[in-house]
C-alpha cells in the first residue's frame, strides 16, 4: 500500500495512512510529515514496546530517566519508555495517572530539550481524554509586529519545579519525586523565538507550565508579555484536538507545538499508553 498524508479534519495535524512504523523503509515519508504538520497520528495500529522503541529511535537518541519523571513509572526493564496511566498493580498505580494536563512542551526546561514525543494508546476512554496541540511557528508568524520586536533577542526561563509543586500541593496522585530528583530540578533559559533546526523556519518556544519569567524583564513586564504571548497562541485557529483510538501513535515536535491533556473520568474509565522522548538539541 502507498503511503498517503492528508491534513486532519479539525486542525493543522496530519494523518498517516499505508505507514508502518515498523517498517525501516516508510520512515522518509513518516519523517517529511512529522516535519511539514508538526503532530501526525498513525491509526489504529498495536506497537509493542520493542517496536517502539525502534521506531522511535530512528528520529534520534532516546532520553532515558530524568529528574522531573519517578522512576516507578518507567517501564521494567525499558526504561525510556514512559508509563502514562491509571491502571493499579497490587494497589498501587503504574503510571502517571494525571500527565500533562496542562499547557506545555515536554522537557524544555532541560538544557537540550525534548525533540519529539511519540505516544502509543494501549486503552482509551470512550469520553475524555483528548489532547490538544498548539502550533507555535503559525502563532509566531502571524504575531503583530509590537510583540515580535518586544520578543526579539530575548529569553525566557523555564522548569519543572513551578509545576511539579503546583500539582503535589493539589493532591496528585502521581509518585513523588525524590529529594535528589528535585534537587535537580534546573531553571534553563532558552530563546522564545527559537529556529527551527531541520526547517529553518521561526517558532516560539514557551508554554504557560514552565516557562515562569523573561530574562531581564521585572515581574510585571514578564508576566505581560507571557500572558500576550500565550493568549495570542491558543486562538483557535492554532488548536487541533485529538481524539485518541486504540493503537494510535502520535508523534509530535515539541519545538514547534505545546500541548495539553484534557482530563477524564478516573473512577469509570481506563487510559493507557506508553511515551518515549526524542533527545533534541540546544535552541538557538
Amino acid at each position: 500500500m502507498s503511503i498517503e498524508v492528508r491534513q486532519a479534519p479539525n486542525g493543522f495535524a496530519g494523518e498517516i495512512l499505508g505507514a508502518d512504523p515498523e517498517c525501516e523503509e516508510d520512515f522518509e515519508a513518516v519523517h517529511q510529515a512529522f516535519l511539514d504538520h508538526g503532530v501526525i497520528t498513525i491509526r489504529n495500529l498495536p506497537l509493542s514496546p520493542e517496536a517502539q522503541l525502534a521506531f522511535s529511535r530512528r528520529f534520534g537518541p532516546l532520553m532515558g530517566r530524568r529528574p522531573s519523571t519517578p522512576d516507578k513509572v518507567l517501564m521494567p526493564g525499558q526504561p525510556e519508555i514512559v508509563i502514562l496511566s491509571n491502571r493499579k498493580e497490587n494497589g498501587e498505580n503504574v503510571g502517571i495517572t494525571d500527565a500533562g494536563r496542562y499547557w506545555h512542551s515536554d522537557l524544555c526546561f532541560e538544557e537540550e530539550p525534548n525533540l519529539g514525543t511519540i505516544v502509543h494508546a494501549i486503552e482509551v476512554p470512550p469520553e475524555g481524554g483528548d489532547t490538544l496541540f498548539a502550533d507555535l511557528g503559525q502563532a509566531y508568524a502571524t504575531l503583530p509586529d509590537d510583540l515580535k520586536s518586544r520578543i526579539e533577542g530575548k529569553r525566557a526561563a523555564h522548569t519543572f519545579r513551578k509545576h511539579y509543586l503546583e500539582v503535589m500541593a493539589e493532591g496528585s496522585p502521581r509518585p513523588p519525586l525524590t529529594e535528589e530528583q528535585f534537587a535537580a530540578l534546573k531553571e534553563t533559559y532558552h530563546p522564545i523565538a527559537r529556529t527551527h533546526p531541520d526547517t529553518g523556519r521561526k517558532t516560539l518556544f514557551i508554554n504557560p507550565g514552565h516557562t515562569t519569567h523573561v530574562e531581564g524583564m521585572d515581574e510585571a513586564e514578564s508576566q505581560g508579555l507571557l500572558d500576550a504571548l500565550f493568549e495570542h497562541c491558543l486562538q483557535p485557529q492554532f488548536i487541533y484536538r485529538h481524539k485518541w483510538w486504540v493503537g494510535d501513535t502520535v508523534i509530535w515536535d515539541n519545538r514547534r507545538v505545546m500541548h495539553n491533556a484534557e482530563p477524564y473520568d478516573m473512577g469509570r474509565y481506563t487510559r493507557h499508553m506508553h511515551r518515549t522522548c526524542i533527545h533534541g538539541d540546544r535552541p538557538f
